[in-house]
């Protein structure tokens, strides 16, 4: 079953064209899965997972991405252990959790995290500590994708029953990774579209976060894309695509695109009024 949604719900004005902030309730008339990367910043109260859990259909889920210590991108704090803050985590989407609307986990772990035998030691950790989520893994270095290597790796990551997220984005070299679908776990696969900006994918500095998706697909690209997601989408229960290439918010439109090429037929609630004239 393939499933596509976009990063974030109010950053998307093309799907609401005269509502300057959408509600995650709207989102969800469109999308039936979005990621967040909220707590990639900071822990929140739990109440908040509550109130959008009690927003949305039963049959909706979130992508969620831990926060930013838990992959290695800042230091712990002088008091926290790495045990400590998976529990304090999984305390903040506890509400998300019990009414089963949380679809992974994203470990989104950046450049440096190269294939060690202590990169693999810790993702052994973070299943300890997340021993009922789905977790997905996006890696960023190409030392992991070597091909004398990559068959070992879909065996560790089964055994760990870790989703490799297959990620489309520039080809740049080391800090770029190449789009090779795997599939690591039987019941699901992960893919996340952030574009081909190549220019700006290899600038350092504030500011490119943004600058590096800032990319609108092609119809041409999507179809390519559309062709690898269903040979995937076959062979697992369920297959989440998720769009963000969002810089010019372009990620909705693509995602609506592909859609159709999917045969899901994901709509606005405007396309419907147009439908009638």
């Amino acid at each position: 079953m393939n499933t596509i949604g976009l990063t974030t719900w109010t950053e998307h004005p093309n799907l609401f064209p005269e509502i300057k902030k959408p509600t995650l309730a709207m989102y969800a008339e469109i999308f039936p899965v979005v990621e967040l990367d909220t707590f990639f910043y900071g822990l929140k109260n739990p109440a908040i997972t509550e109130k959008w859990a009690a927003e949305v259909p039963d049959n909706f889920q979130f992508i969620l991405k831990v926060p930013r210590e838990l992959t290695l991108h800042t230091e712990l704090a002088v008091d926290q252990t790495y045990s400590s803050l998976f529990q304090t985590f999984l305390k903040t989407i506890e509400p998300l959790q019990q009414q089963h609307k949380v679809a992974g986990i994203l470990l989104q772990f950046p450049p440096d995290f190269t294939l060690t035998a202590a990169s693999l030691n810790y993702l052994q950790l973070a299943r300890t500590q997340l021993p009922k989520l789905p977790i997905l893994l996006e890696l960023r270095h190409r030392s992991w994708y070597q091909e004398n290597f990559r068959e070992q790796l879909c065996q560790r990551l089964a055994q760990l029953q870790i989703t490799i997220a297959n990620i489309d984005e520039p080809d740049i070299g080391d800090e770029s990774v190449p789009l090779v679908p795997m599939i690591t776990t039987p019941q699901l696969s992960f893919w996340r579209f952030h574009g081909r900006n190549a220019e700006n994918w290899a600038k350092k500095g504030f500011g490119n976060k943004k600058g590096r998706t800032l990319y609108r697909y092609s119809d041409q690209e999507l179809t390519g894309l559309a062709e690898q997601v269903r040979s995937v989408g076959e062979r697992v229960e369920k297959n989440y695509i998720i769009f963000n290439n969002n810089a010019n918010f372009d990620a909705a439109d693509n995602a609506l695109r592909f859609s159709q090429m999917l045969g899901l037929n994901y709509r606005r609630p405007m396309d419907d009024q147009i439908d009638l004239f």
